[in-house]
């Protein structure tokens, strides 16, 4: 197992008992049993890790709109990987520094849905369809942790069309397209 490997395991176990911000690199190193110069080798600090891990399953599931997956099975997909994650997402959610997970969250989601939409012709540049993203993202990332925070009371399928319903016009018309 690489040292990366161990690392993201080491932040698992740790986010599935305590809150990012209470999580220390000293601690991190101690769990997967390496030095601090092994961990600054591979991360920059604690929230770049965490951002790390959260990128394996992001572009696993939502992140997959971009190769060619419908809007619905990849948005259903990341439900399922946050449903199964909770405990550890809900500790890596509570951060309030500004490198928290939250705002790695945003940018993620941001990324697919300008890649996508440029591929499907979209004018991503446009104030409108700007303004459109930023709603899409922001809200549906907030409101999926608002969810796992509630402890995910609303069905996986009924928050899933519960997003898509409320996205913007502008895009909705994009992700509804037949694919190619």
């Amino acid at each position: 197992m690489s040292a990366k490997e161990k690392l993201i395991l080491a932040i698992e176990h740790l986010l599935s008992k305590k809150k990012l911000d209470e999580i220390t690199v000293t601690e991190i190193v101690s769990e997967a049993s390496l030095c601090r110069k092994t961990f600054y080798r591979n991360f920059t600090d604690k929230y770049d890790l965490t951002d790390y891990y959260f990128k394996q399953f992001f572009e696993n599931s939502f992140g997959q709109i971009i190769c060619g997956k419908d809007f619905d099975t990849a948005l259903l997909r990341y439900l399922e990987i946050c449903e199964s994650k909770a405990d550890i997402l809900l500790n890596a959610y509570s951060s309030t520094d500004v490198n928290g997970l939250r705002n790695y969250d945003i940018e993620s989601t941001r990324r697919a849905y300008e890649k996508y939409l440029l591929e499907k012709g979209a004018d991503i540049y446009a104030p409108e369809m700007k303004f459109a993203i930023e709603i899409a993202v922001r809200g549906g990332t907030d409101m999926i942790i608002e969810w796992l925070l509630n402890g995910m009371k609303e069905d996986k399928k009924t928050l899933q069309i519960l997003i898509k319903r409320t996205l913007p016009n502008d895009l909705l018309k994009y992700l509804e397209q037949m694919p190619e």
